[in-house]
């Protein structure tokens, strides 16, 4: 039976190695080539100096940032991108059981946003009611960045969701039915791993982030990524289309802009764990969404 002296023996000790990962992850990280880095989800905070916070990080360290922005932060975001187009990359926020979320979803289109960023539905992410939605984005060819697996539950009001909507096969389901949506799956689905994993083995339209506690839980144990993400190209049993596993992967962060390092050095640690070569790290970092969005991969 647990006691309240076994509890104070396990957390330190847990935290302990949790600080000495992520120490040596810092390390390594110091040691490797600069990278070109796409945070592919970084919340936009209300907050007056957030876009001077963000600039001040992401700028000196060749970061940009998609900015997933409520439509009462448009206009401000859409100023940012265009004072500092080296670091925003304006994304937007709608609620898909909002009347208005196709209207919402033009505006930031009209405004020059290259993606859109989707939660809490009230409905499975692949319920047929939303097909007129996933269809627009496809049309107008923005990113769908969808979050997937656990949800937190910070709000004294009934939630509208569950984790239980936003399984990432739903996404499966919608990268089969919108082949030219280029899809997203925040969080690689925690704790479905498997299945976000298996759902982008398949298509090549959907890729997924790996932010919130999953690398913070896995610590001790990173090369367990390997098993989730364990092919290296076609199979008998895949998608011909199907590449090295880990390239299905793009950064994110999903924290303020000051913890970019830290989430970098997760990255890096994990990416090491599982013997992920250089070329494939790039892509991860920058690259595979720079492609994507159409962003010059700068040196």
């Amino acid at each position: 039976m647990d006691n309240g002296m076994n509890i104070n023996i396990k957390f330190p000790f847990f935290f302990a190695v949790l600080l000495a990962v992520i120490s040596a992850a810092s390390h390594a990280l110091a040691q490797t080539p600069r990278r070109f880095i796409i945070d592919s989800h970084q919340h936009y905070s209300a907050s007056p100096d957030y876009i001077e916070r963000l600039v001040k990080v992401y700028r000196p360290r060749n970061a940009m940032a998609c900015v997933l922005t409520p439509l009462a932060g448009l206009e401000v975001v859409k100023k940012a991108a265009a004072e500092h187009p080296d670091v925003v990359i304006p994304y937007g926020v709608i609620n898909v059981d909002d009347p208005k979320a196709a209207a919402h979803l033009q505006a930031f289109a009209d405004a020059g946003f290259k993606g859109i960023k989707m939660h809490t539905p009230k409905y499975n992410w692949d319920d047929f009611g939303y097909s007129p939605l996933y269809e627009k984005l496809q049309a107008l060819k923005l990113v769908a960045l969808f979050h997937t697996g656990i949800v937190s539950g910070n709000s004294d009001e009934p939630e509208p969701s569950s984790m239980a909507r936003m399984r990432p096969s739903f996404l499966h389901t919608i990268a089969r039915s919108f082949p030219r949506l280029v899809i997203q799956g925040a969080h690689l689905g925690n704790p479905w791993y498997d299945e976000a994993a298996e759902a982008a083995r398949w298509e090549k339209n959907l890729y997924f982030d790996v932010t919130g506690s999953t690398l913070i839980k896995k610590a001790r144990n990173l090369a367990i990524f390997k098993d989730y993400l364990w092919w290296e190209g076609p199979t008998a049993h895949s998608s011909p289309d199907a590449v090295y596993a880990f390239e299905k992967l793009v950064f994110g962060t999903d924290e303020d802009p000051e913890n970019l390092d830290a989430c970098l050095a997760r990255y890096e640690a994990m990416l090491t764990a599982c013997g992920v070569p250089e070329a494939s790290r790039k892509k991860i970092y920058g690259e595979t969404l720079a492609k994507i969005l159409g962003v010059k991969v700068r040196p």
